[in-house]
């Protein structure tokens, strides 16, 4: 039964501006960047990215926050570079992610340096299905891509968007990239039926969550137990998957070794244990590349008390960096 309040009662102005500009920025933005070259898309996503970050304070003081937390002994300005040099890739993210649709596979093979593809067959070959275990890290949707231009069925686990204009967007646009998109919330029945059609499920575990806390660059941080979960249901393979951006604007996609893990017979034991393997798997990558990593994500938002134990060791090493800055100035 609708309740008549929420119907008659307004939207918060935010929110009435974000849906105003999904109707009318989002389809003018697309329609910009699928008419433009893939190099020229790319330049003007990097330059909105530039843009966010000097509009965005949220998400700007946001991914501050977080490198100041991993990387407390950088100093300050080298922190802060970082975290501009993160919108920038991820403005480039969102305009290759707009163009994807538009590649084929004999384009998408010369963006692309494949290593370990035997890996995912080596999963595949159980007859399981398999999940490709990946983050909002380097293109990942670049990485659906790539899988779905060289026939391998392949399902995504994505949280609804607030913005309706937006959830559109994002779930057409997967669509026509070649994967089958599921709720989360919705998805384990389509997620079961998918494996046991010997199909892949990509899954994204990198953002905030409360349902565990396992380590993640050495700190206790909430996590989604979601992963751990289907796994040790399904036996499906975790195999994990990265697409890095490289330097002369190609991409090095590799696959891992297919894990199955085995059960101790202690299942929040176990739980904890896979989740535990995900999150150094994630961070192994984001140590190599971390300006390609999501910072402006509130990761640690379940775990606030990471940044009181952290303060202290911010306060020293901003304070011994500043004292080295003096020193090279005299």
């Amino acid at each position: 039964m609708v309740n008549p309040e929420a119907v008659l009662s307004p939207l918060p102005l935010k929110k009435r501006l974000t849906r105003l500009a999904g109707r009318v920025g989002l389809p003018t933005v697309v329609g910009l960047f699928r008419l433009l070259p893939l190099p020229a898309a790319r330049w003007v996503g990097r330059n909105i990215g530039l843009l966010l970050y000097g509009v965005l304070k949220r998400y700007r003081n946001t991914a501050h926050k977080n490198l100041a937390l991993v990387y407390p002994d950088l100093p300050k300005r080298e922190r802060h570079r970082m975290a501009r040099a993160v919108f920038l890739h991820f403005g480039m993210a969102v305009a290759e992610f707009v163009k994807l649709p538009q590649l084929d596979r004999s384009t998408v093979d010369q963006m692309a340096v494949v290593e370990g593809e035997e890996h995912l067959q080596q999963a595949l070959a159980k007859q399981r299905g398999a999940f490709i275990i990946t983050g909002h890290f380097g293109n990942w949707e670049f990485l659906a891509r790539w899988l779905a231009t060289h026939n391998y069925p392949l399902n995504v686990i994505a949280r609804r968007s607030e913005d309706p204009e937006t959830e559109k967007l994002l779930t057409n646009t997967r669509l026509q990239n070649g994967a089958h998109v599921f709720q989360r919330g919705e998805a384990i029945r389509p997620v079961l039926q998918s494996l046991r059609k010997n199909e892949l499920v990509g899954i994204l575990p990198d953002q905030n969550a409360g349902d565990i806390v396992v380590p993640f660059f050495g700190l206790p941080t909430g996590t989604t137990d979601g992963p751990a979960v289907l796994h040790l249901h399904t036996k499906a393979p975790l195999v994990f998957s990265w697409c890095t951006r490289r330097k002369d604007g190609r991409f090095h996609i590799l696959f891992e070794p297919p894990v199955v893990y085995e059960p101790t017979g202690d299942r929040a034991a176990d739980v904890l244990a896979i989740m535990t393997l995900v999150n150094r798997h994630l961070e192994d990558q984001i140590r190599k590349n971390p300006t390609q990593w999501l910072w402006l994500h509130d990761r640690w938002r379940a775990s606030p008390w990471v940044f009181e134990r952290q303060e202290g060791a911010l306060q020293q090493a901003d304070s011994t960096a500043a004292e080295h800055l003096a020193e090279e100035k005299r």
